[in-house]
């Protein structure tokens, strides 16, 4: 699938800081991320804007909006610098006609996003800060980080982009890295995030009375 949008796309360069995708656009291609990584933006009513998520290579983005035909629901911003292939819109449609594989796939997606909103929904119901944002961590450390020995290292991530991600002020965030700093299950530098242990935080999120500092 990935091997087929990259004969029908071009490879294009990105920067950190750059913005891929605008919120409120025309849905005209649909992105691969080669290398790098981005975030994904969704603009706050109130001028508070919350990450969906952060993606690396492999990942595919705008798919949906080109598959509907709305404008983008959401920004995509590069965190790093990196390549991405844009597939122009109407190649992509034209491939999802000829092709079942492509739904298939987009299926795929779909629904693996659905259940990490779900999941956010979830903490964000009966987490508070602290617990929230060692799940997310130990989730985004899975899926973007570096192996640490029995733990991982996630680098590049700001605190302002935590908060984002875990919906929560900035000052909230920073007072929830200092517990889990003291619990000692955190590890922490100028955008670097180290999770000690992985198997001993997922314990202490799985037992109901775990209060981080507490």
């Amino acid at each position: 699938m990935r091997a087929r949008l990259r004969t029908l796309g071009r490879l294009a360069a990105f920067r950190g800081g750059e913005l891929l995708c605008v919120a409120g656009e025309d849905s005209h291609e649909v992105l691969l991320i080669e290398t790098g990584s981005v975030k994904v933006v969704l603009p706050g009513k109130s001028g508070v804007d919350s990450i969906l998520g952060f993606y690396g290579p492999g990942a595919m983005l705008g798919e949906m909006g080109v598959l509907s035909g709305s404008r983008r629901s959401a920004s995509v911003v590069a965190r790093t610098s990196g390549h991405a292939v844009h597939v122009d819109g109407s190649r992509f449609l034209a491939l999802a006609d000829e092709d079942p594989e492509v739904l298939r796939f987009v299926t795929d997606l779909l629904r693996q996003r659905l259940s990490l909103a779900d999941r956010r929904q979830e903490y964000r119901a009966s987490m508070d800060v602290p617990a929230r944002l060692a799940r997310q961590l130990l989730d985004l450390a899975r899926e973007l980080g570096e192996p640490a020995g029995p733990g991982f290292v996630v680098r590049g991530v700001t605190q302002a982009e935590l908060a984002q991600l875990v919906t929560a002020s900035p000052k909230s965030v920073e007072h929830a890295v200092a517990l889990l700093r003291q619990d000692g299950v955190l590890r922490t530098d100028r955008r670097y995030y180290q999770i000690v242990d992985a198997d001993a935080l997922e314990r202490k999120l799985a037992d109901p009375g775990w209060r981080p500092g507490g």
